[in-house]
């Protein structure tokens, strides 16, 4: 397969100009991934030029503007079939929005391609994660590697479950107890339709999409694999990055997302490169 395991990069960006942060990021991508394809996905009619200023190898994916002005249609269109079907002539996608950094481009080294999606590794409380929480299911998607062929496939079939979601709308959604009852009867099998987490997809409204790939996806499809938080923590960091480090041996991982959230843990890493 040409290039490791067929890997294109996608950069979406919802303004014409860049800020520090972002040039030095998008000079990370240039040097780590230039052999790569790397494609800027922009609202239509969008200046550019700020961009290829930087990075002149972008190859130019506009869209129509409204998925990228707010974060609840950023997450829909990566949530559409569509999107991944732009891309689906390479097997997978990395997501590298320009907050991420990456320090180094060997994938295999830290066994990417063994999974269907893996990102930095997620804290219980998310953002509001302490050093003491403990890892929970699911990864971050701002720098993140997914399987573009199982992510249409799931897109292209999930629909099936539409008549499920309404049954246990109709039926259990307003009435806890039975809710709570049927849980525990069933070991948690239904938790997945009655207590809305399904909903949002069929009523379009707002959950960020990596926990729909990381946390709901393989409840549903029991073959999507996803990251396990060691190997999440070998490909990237973002919250308590500190504890990350520790876990990952003291080593840097891959690469790393919102680097500038916790800079004084990163600003001896991050290099500005010319």
């Amino acid at each position: 397969m040409p290039k490791e395991e067929s890997l294109c990069v996608i950069i979406p960006v919802h303004k014409p100009d860049l800020t520090a942060d972002e040039i030095l990021s998008l000079k990370a991508c240039k040097k780590q991934l230039e052999n790569y394809d790397c494609y800027l996905v922009f609202p239509e009619s969008m200046d550019i030029s700020a961009y290829l200023a930087v990075f002149d190898k972008l190859i130019a994916k506009p869209v129509d503007k409204k998925w990228l002005s707010s974060v609840e249609y950023y997450n829909q269109m990566k949530l559409g079939i569509w999107f991944y079907r732009m891309f689906e002539k390479y097997k997978f996608m990395l997501t590298y929005e320009l907050d991420a950094y990456i320090f180094h481009a060997d994938f295999n080294k830290v066994n990417v391609f063994s999974f269907d999606f893996i990102g930095a590794p997620f804290f219980q409380g998310y953002l509001q994660a302490t050093s003491n929480s403990p890892f929970i299911k699911g990864c971050n998607s701002g720098f993140s590697v997914r399987n573009i062929e199982k992510c249409i496939h799931i897109l292209d079939s999930l629909e099936k479950y539409r008549g499920h979601w309404n049954f246990y709308k109709k039926f259990f959604y307003k009435i806890p107890k039975i809710t709570f009852h049927l849980n525990r009867l069933t070991k948690g099998r239904f938790d997945i339709f009655i207590n809305g987490m399904l909903g949002f997809y069929f009523e379009g409204s707002h959950m960020n999409e990596d926990q729909v790939w990381s946390q709901i996806v393989p409840r549903l499809y029991k073959t999507f694999k996803v990251a396990d938080p060691k190997s999440a923590s070998r490909f990237s960091f973002e919250h308590n990055p500190e504890v990350l480090f520790e876990t990952n041996q003291n080593e840097l991982p891959l690469g790393c997302h919102a680097w500038s959230k916790y800079s004084n843990f990163w600003k001896k890493y991050i290099i500005d490169y010319e």
